[in-house]
Parts: C-alpha cells; structure tokens; sequence
C-alpha cells in the first residue's frame, strides 16, 4: 500500500511540473526552463541525500555512478528535454497524454530486461493506449505537416520522452536493488543531469534570464516545477524500491487525469482541451490500468 500511494504522489508532482513549466515557458524558452528547474531539483535532493543516506554514498561503488550517469542522460537529456520542449509546442495537457505511455514502455524494458513474461492483457492494454492517442491527436495529425508541423513535432517529443522515462524506471529499479538509497541515486541522476544539460542549456539560461531583468515570474514558476520533479522523482524510486516496475509506472502516468482538470480551471488561455483530448486521456489512462492489471497476474 505504501508503494502505491508513492507512485500517486509521484504522479502528483509530475503533473505539478508539467503545469509549472507551462507558466514559466510563456516568457522562458525551453531549454532555460530546463535548467533551472533540474538545478532546483538537484538542491533538495542532495541535501536529503547527505543528510539520511551519507553511507549509502561512500559505500557506492563506481559503476553504480556510471549507472547513475546514464539514469541522468536518459531523464534528462532524453525525458525532461523533449518534455519541455513539447510542452512548448503542445500544451502540458496533450504532453502528459502522450507521456501516459511511458508506462507501456516501462513494461516492455521490464519485460526484456527482467525476463518478466507478460499476461494477454498487457497487449489489450497497450491496444487501448494507442487507440486513446489517436483520438487524442487525431485533429492535428489530420491536419498534416504541411499545416500544423509544430503540432506534429511537438507529439513525437512527448513520445521521444515518454520511451525515455520508460527506460528510466527500469534503471532506477535495478539500482535501488543493487545499491541502496533512493534518496542518492535520485540525487546523483540529477547531479550528472546538470553536468550534461550544462554545454547545452547554460549559455541560453543565462540569455534568458538576463532577458527577463525584473521580471521573476517565470523563474519561479521554473523553480516550482524543479520542486515538483524532485518530488516526483524521490517518490518514484522509493516506490520502485518496493514494487514492481510493470505495478508503479502506469500508476505513476495516471497523472494526465490531474492534468487536464488543473488546465481546465486555471488555464483555459493556454490549454485548449477538447472533449476529444479528454476522452483520449480517459481511453489512454484506462489502457495503462489494464497494462497493470494484466502485468499483475
């Protein structure tokens, strides 16, 4: 039970995040969002880390920080990245759509790098999701690349994303297992996520926030959403701890339910959700439920 309800918190602070970027990505560009809101994370999560799971830390080995590194590129450089970027593109509501299947993708590295053998639901389930996706996108697809490329674009980084953050809670789970403390491993993936996203996001971060002079909206709001991941990310990898990776990853994506209700109320300037987009996320999110289910057989 304890499992489950990190993976809802964990689901919270996702969709959380996803909000709080949309805020600050009115006057930030992606990539500034990006950094500021992965070193925000970081900065909670060490001092969690240092403070409760100092042994955990020196009693690592170093290929746990190898591991840990490529649990960084693949959150960070893979997920969060086209994350933002698609949300800039599409909205947070669609994003997180389209993230749902994250959980799919968990499933299949689970699956393949376990050696865990899936029940016939989990195809019925994975059947459901992308019939959700396609009632979901099925406007702008129609509308091809030729008129809405930004759109298009914008759904292939959310699936880009989506397959990253799959991989990632493959990762986490093995090293939560093999090394300790979710605290330090999600510290130290945030830690190298800074170190590679630097090169990349450090010159236009710095653009962008001299570009905003006195106006700090939108770094808070960019600070807000780093808060919200480093929650998300903690509560995942102790829930990862506990259970099974096919259990909590579609538990975790039921967070566009929570999405599309936040960008109903609070954002209807920004967010255009359709009925369409929203009985697309019912149809996603049930298939994710019956991906779990069946996985639990």
């Amino acid at each position: 039970m304890l499992a489950i309800s990190l993976a809802i918190l964990a689901g919270a602070g996702f969709g959380g995040s996803a909000i709080f970027a949309r805020f600050a990505m009115q006057k930030l560009a992606p990539m500034p969002t990006i950094m500021i809101s992965v070193v925000v994370s970081a900065l909670p999560a060490l001092l969690l880390a240092f403070i409760f799971a100092r042994g955990d830390i020196w009693a690592a080995p170093a290929v746990a920080f190898l591991w840990m590194l490529l649990l960084g590129a693949a959150n960070f450089l893979g997920g969060r990245t086209q994350n933002y970027r698609a949300i800039s593109r599409i909205g947070a509501s669609q994003t997180s759509i389209i993230l749902a299947t994250s959980a799919v993708f968990s499933a299949i590295f689970a699956i393949g790098l376990a050696g865990e053998r899936p029940h016939f639901l989990i195809p019925l389930g994975t059947a459901g999701v992308v019939l959700g996706l396609a009632v979901s996108t099925v406007d702008s697809i129609r509308q091809g690349w030729a008129t809405d490329r930004r759109a298009v674009v914008g759904y292939l980084l959310a699936l880009f994303a989506a397959a990253s953050y799959g991989s990632t809670n493959v990762i986490a789970k093995e090293l939560t297992e093999d090394y300790g403390s979710p605290l330090m491993i999600s510290a130290f993936s945030l830690v190298f996520g800074i170190i590679l996203l630097a090169p990349i996001a450090g010159r236009s971060t710095i653009s962008g926030i001299r570009a905003l002079g006195n106006e700090w909206g939108p770094m808070i709001f960019a600070a807000l959403s780093g808060l919200s991941s480093a929650v998300a990310v903690i509560a995942l990898y102790y829930a990862l701890q506990r259970e099974d990776v096919v259990v909590i990853s579609p538990i975790t994506a039921s967070y566009p339910l929570g999405v599309l209700l936040i960008a109903r109320l609070f954002m209807s300037n920004l967010e255009r959700v359709t009925g369409r987009v929203i009985a697309g996320s019912l149809l996603t999110v049930s298939g994710v439920t019956v991906v779990v289910f069946g996985s639990t057989l």
